[in-house]
């Protein structure tokens, strides 16, 4: 275990090139990094205002509030929090989680997605699971998400990609263009005043619907179906898979695809001070539920059953791929005793001949073994198969068995 406290300025620079486990980081009041691994490597370098990180086990580290950071490669899970400058962040293997950071860039993550409260621009291009967003400043843009996608109010631009269902609370800007793209379902929430033009292009006929003041179902014909409301001052485009709802009003489930620090519960280091509290963001309004909303927990069900059955068939051909490999190799085993079966009844020479025993004198022959029968093969293969013996041991029983 190494831990290690220096002296910096108000807003460093914090390069984290590798950390070969979990990774914490959380801004504080004072002028000063705190570097903790259980490790027992910790290699800092130091210069004028940038400090450069490594470490072969888990990481936690407390540095300013105004700090920027840069981190390389994290294997496992990584928290962030409380830290106002830009966090850059190329690849976390598992979950990445964020909480109150100024502009946030990341590259890739390999499990689940978190971040709240982005006072500026956000980029996220590849997350192997879900993604929540929340409280961007700025203008974000979701690239690859693999999975589900839940955003909740962003201030600028929104541009996204989700591989499963997109729920979207928005409140549309004047000139702002939103753009989704997801595998299965969008729910889109906006206020009753919304003002935007309108693009929807769902996975079937039907499979628009519209709940907004003024806007009867009968007017959503063809594909895809446009139609403007209030002023048109914003451009929204929804492509969705299956269905694509609409709507001013938002139902019980709205917060079904939030997660956050809560869920993944509070990590305890001992000998270090613990994180500093956020303030809270303040509460949303609640928004009554939705009406009529029948068929989407019955789809939503059938996928979870369609992903459960696609688990068991790749299960299934997993086994029989084990049994093949062990019948072959119950066969490359049988081949190899009936070699060692043929070499010791034909012993063969440098230059390629037999040795033939021959005995002068009138004393006859030595009798010869009885062959091994076909029920005492089968017997020593049994064993074989069951791993009571070896490969070798079971070379050794034939040959005794054929008295060699």
């Amino acid at each position: 275990m190494r831990y290690e406290t220096f002296d910096c300025s108000e807003k460093p620079i914090l390069q984290i090139t590798s950390v070969r486990g979990d990774l914490q980081v959380a801004g504080w009041e004072r002028c000063e990094i705190t570097a903790k691994t259980s490790g027992d490597e910790l290699e800092i370098e130091k210069g004028d205002d940038t400090f450069r990180i490594a470490c072969n086990d888990d990481l936690i580290l407390y540095l300013p509030c105004g700090a920027s950071l840069e981190v390389g490669s994290v294997s496992g899970d990584m928290d962030l929090r409380a830290v106002e400058g830009d966090a850059k962040i190329a690849n976390v293997g598992g979950d990445l989680q964020v909480n109150s950071v100024g502009r946030l860039v990341v590259q890739s993550v390999g499990g689940d997605l978190s971040a709240r409260t982005v006072q500026g621009d956000c980029e996220i291009n590849n997350v192997g699971g879900d993604a929540s967003l929340s409280g961007v400043a700025g203008q974000a843009r979701l690239g690859g998400i693999g999975a589900d996608l839940y955003v909740r109010e962003v201030g600028g631009t929104l541009s996204a990609n989700a591989g499963a269902d997109a729920i979207i609370f928005v409140t549309p800007q004047p000139g702002k263009v939103y753009s989704i793209v997801a595998g299965s379902d969008i729910l889109m929430c906006m206020p009753p005043d919304a003002s935007a033009n309108l693009n929807l292009t769902g996975g079937g006929m039907d499979a628009v619907r519209v709940d907004f003041p003024g806007v009867e179902l009968d007017e959503m014909q063809g594909r895809p179906c446009c139609l403007t409301l209030g002023g048109g001052e914003a451009e929204i485009s929804l492509v969705a898979g299956a269905d694509i709802i609409i709507t001013h009003r938002a139902e019980e489930w709205q917060s079904m695809a939030e997660f956050g620090p809560d869920a993944w519960g509070a990590r305890d280091y001992p000998g270090v001070p613990p994180i500093p509290p956020i303030p809270p963001i303040p509460p949303i309004p609640p928004i009554p539920p939705i009406p009529d909303m029948s068929g989407l927990g019955d789809k939503i069900s059938s996928r979870i059953n369609e992903r459960l059955n696609r688990q068991n068939e790749r299960l299934n051909r997993r086994m029989e791929e084990a049994g093949r490999r062990a019948e072959a190799a119950m066969r490359r085993a049988e081949q190899k005793m009936r070699a060692a079966e043929q070499r010791q009844r034909f012993a063969v020479g440098g230059g390629g001949r037999k040795y033939v025993n021959i005995k002068f004198g009138g004393q006859p022959p030595a009798p010869q073994a009885e062959p091994v029968s076909d029920e005492e093969r089968l017997a020593i293969l049994k064993m074989l198969q069951e791993k009571k013996i070896s490969l070798q041991d079971a070379e050794k029983l034939l040959a005794a068995l054929e008295g060699k």
